[in-house]
This record gives structure tokens, sequence and C-alpha cells, in this order.
């Protein structure tokens, strides 16, 4: 008896060794998952498996919320958890915001903008993440309102977070967003010099998603090089060849601000192209389309992500 005892004992307490074990385990792979404040009550939740944030980076000064401030934002495209909570009235915004900030830090992030009332921009609270999921419970004064916008890299995929504090008459609300971006598998994405070959035969253009971009820029990124390299491999391969190089975005901003986007993009390819590779300026002609052409429907993340491309077309 005092034998079986002792079993079941011993059997119990490896249990509990592996629950804690497992829930070690669970917090060192998963730092991003900042715990809430003691008092905030938990008003909604919500998981995306892709989606694509816009992220607010910097003073929001213009109208027409993210649309008119899309140079303000970085565009984050990866796997979207929301928490929204309310906490009683007579917490502080500030130190609610102040400790999450000291928490990511310490846990890796880096602080990409930080701001509190006037500072956030004249126009931040129709743009600010909070107000677009759940408009009635952030409409506040401006000078009530606190943000913050940290990212941490990783090469397993970079994480972001977004905080959203505003002190209204029923008390604090608060948002926050944690996106976790997939990385890139860039040989998936390239297309080689012979498919290309076949594409510009039976299409006349090629559709290419190998040619990544900072946000909002015409900086092309070095995981960029497998295409480029590709693209080159195919104009001496066919020496008579002549290509537009044809920029496209999404629909998120003003028209003339996107046509003037892709347009430096489709100039920045040729530009290294002909630096690069060593490619005759003359075989490359850059055009800018916006989002005058797209592949797919603007008003879903996968059909948006669609629409952001390169294409080549005989010229």
């Amino acid at each position: 008896m005092r034998y079986s005892l002792a079993i079941r004992y011993l059997w119990l307490a490896a249990l509990l060794l592996l629950a804690v074990g497992s829930a070690l385990a669970q917090d060192n792979a998963a730092p991003t998952a900042i715990s809430a404040p003691a008092k905030a009550q938990e008003v909604d939740r919500s998981e995306q498996a892709f989606a694509t944030y816009p992220l607010i980076t910097d003073r929001i000064a213009q109208r027409g919320g993210i649309s008119g401030n899309i140079g303000a934002t970085r565009t984050v495209e990866g796997a979207l958890s929301r928490r929204t909570y309310r906490l009683p009235a007579g917490s502080d915004v500030a130190g609610v915001v102040d400790s999450y900030r000291q928490r990511l830090v310490s846990a890796g992030f880096e602080v990409l903008y930080d701001c509190k009332g006037e500072a956030c921009g004249p126009t931040f609270l129709r743009a600010s993440p909070g107000y677009r999921a759940h408009g009635r419970r952030f409409d506040a004064p401006l000078s009530a309102q606190r943000y913050l916008a940290v990212r941490r890299p990783d090469t397993d995929g970079d994480a972001y977070t977004a905080v959203q504090a505003a002190r209204t008459d029923d008390g604090i609300a608060l948002q926050v967003d944690t996106l976790t971006v997939a990385p890139r598998k860039v040989d998936a994405i390239a297309v080689n010099a012979a498919q290309m070959a076949r594409d510009l035969a039976t299409s006349g253009r090629v559709v290419l998603y190998g040619i990544f971009f900072n946000t909002d820029s015409a900086e092309i990124k070095a995981d960029s090089r497998p295409t480029l390299n590709e693209i080159a491999r195919l104009m001496r391969n066919e020496s008579d060849l002549r290509l537009l190089v044809v920029g496209h975005t999404d629909s998120r901003g003003k028209f003339d601000y996107n046509i003037n986007l892709s347009t430096r993009r489709a100039r920045a390819v040729v530009d290294a192209l002909v630096r690069d590779n060593g490619i005759d300026d003359d075989r490359l002609k850059p055009w800018g389309v916006g989002y005058s052409s797209p592949r797919a429907s603007n008003n879903n993340d996968v059909g948006q992500a669609k629409n952001r491309r390169v294409e080549l077309v005989v010229w």
C-alpha cells in the first residue's frame, strides 16, 4: 500500500514538472505574448492567419485615415493576433503603454515609433489601429491617446507589436496587435530565365513576385538578387529582346502617389540591371501603372498581395 502511494506521488510530481517545463518552453518560444495589465478585462480577441497590416511608424498629419497617410506607415504581412481590453477609470494611460514598452524592449524589440497626444499627429485617431477595429471604444480626444510600435528582427520571421491606449469616459481602452511575418522563400518566388522566356513567348509578359522593396520606397532589398540575375540571364540569352519593366501597386493610398511609387520602383529595377549586370539601358524601359491594372480584387489582403508586383512586357 505504501509502495503504491509512493509510486502515485512520484507520478504526480513527474506530471507537475512536465507541465512547468512545457509552460517555460512556451514562454521561451513565444516571448511576443506579453501579458495584459493585472486589472485589464478582455473585451475582444481575433486571429488571422494572414493579414496585410498598416503599422503606423510616423506622425499622422493628413486626412483620409491610413489611405491618406501611407508614407507614415509600414506595410506588414503575416499572422495577426489582436487583443482588446478595458481598464477601470483612474488607470494611467502612459503607465500602461510604458509597461508594455519596457517588457517588449527587454524581450529584444526595437522601438519604431512612440507618441502621445498631439505628437501622434492631428489626424491620428481615425488612422489608429484601435479606432479602425473598435471605433466607439477608442473615440477619445487626441490628448487622451498613446501609441507604441515595435519590431524584433528574426531569421524565422520578424515580429511586430502595436499598442494603443486611450482614456475614455468608460475607463481605459487598450488594444495590442501582434504580427509574425513568415520568412520569404526566395527560391520558390524567383522565376528562372527559361520560364521567363516561355511566358514571354506565350503571353507576352512575365509576372514577378521575387523583387522586394522597402516599404513605400524604391530601394530594392538584397533578397531580390536571384530574380534580377535571372532577368539579366534572359536578356543575355536573347540579345534582341527589349522589355518594358512595369511596376504595380495595390490600391491603398492616393492614385498619383502610387503612380509615382510604381514608376520609381520600375526605374530602380532597370538601374540595377544596367549597373550590376551590364545590360544595355536602351533595351529596358521603366513604366509605372500604380493600381490601374490589378490581377485580383483589392478588397482583401490576399488580392492586395497579388497586385504588388513587377511585370516584364515585350517591347
